[in-house]
């Protein structure tokens, strides 16, 4: 029986990689886009964009059966436009396609956060996304997956100042960290891709939070 998808958060480095590896993949069947415009991704056949403004997605409504949801929506404070915008995209559209996929009784749920996630932190971006898992960890999903990537390796359309920069200064030394420091190694999108597609495909019933270890460990 083929798994019909939804992929909120397509047009990113990794939504795309993920895309890309679900329609090669035998066992999927429909790939639905949410997005908030159209994503040039949509062949009419198998990825279907469902173009949808994410402040009223507790209304939006989808006929077909969705198995597996896979949230990899993410931004930068520069991009938002303030941190009360972050939050928003961050924190807030992923609660509410939490709740939506809830009532909808998927399979199981996939959210990428972040390895430094802490909803205690002082640090505005890591408290930020602990606080969005503590939201989809309240849903009680039957199975549910929180992904703890580093910094990831992507070529994007936007420049990213903050994430090159750091990305060059991991690469340099990612020789040396090794032991405790290996999981803060940059991570490339396809090795997060391909574990999120693994854990979607044979999900297993709980919470599960999946480490920078695993994902570095991908082939």
């Amino acid at each position: 029986m083929k798994k019909n998808v939804l992929v909120i958060g397509a047009t990113g480095a990794t939504g795309k990689e993920l895309v890309r590896l679900l329609l090669q993949n035998e066992n999927i069947g429909q790939i639905h886009l949410l997005h908030y415009r159209p994503t040039s991704m949509a062949d009419g056949l198998r990825i279907i964009d469902h173009i949808w403004p994410f402040e009223k997605l507790s209304a939006f409504i989808l006929e077909d059966k969705i198995d597996i949801v896979f949230s990899c929506i993410g931004t930068t404070i520069k991009k938002a436009g303030s941190k009360s915008r972050f939050e928003e995209v961050d924190r807030d559209f992923v609660l509410a396609l939490a709740r939506w996929s809830k009532k909808r009784e998927v399979e199981s749920f996939h959210v990428i956060s972040y390895l430094g996630a802490d909803r205690e932190s002082s640090i505005f971006y890591n408290r930020v996304k602990g606080e969005m898992e503590e939201g989809v960890i309240q849903e009680h999903f039957k199975s549910c997956y929180i992904y703890h990537p580093p910094l990831l390796k992507a070529k994007r359309q936007e420049f990213r100042f903050g994430e090159s920069l750091g990305n060059l200064f991991l690469s340099i030394f990612s020789p040396l960290m090794v032991g405790a420091l290996a999981k803060y190694r940059p991570l490339s999108v396809r090795k997060m891709a391909k574990k999120m597609l693994e854990k979607g495909l044979s999900p297993a019933e709980g919470l599960h939070y999946v480490t920078s270890e695993e994902m570095h460990a991908v082939k």
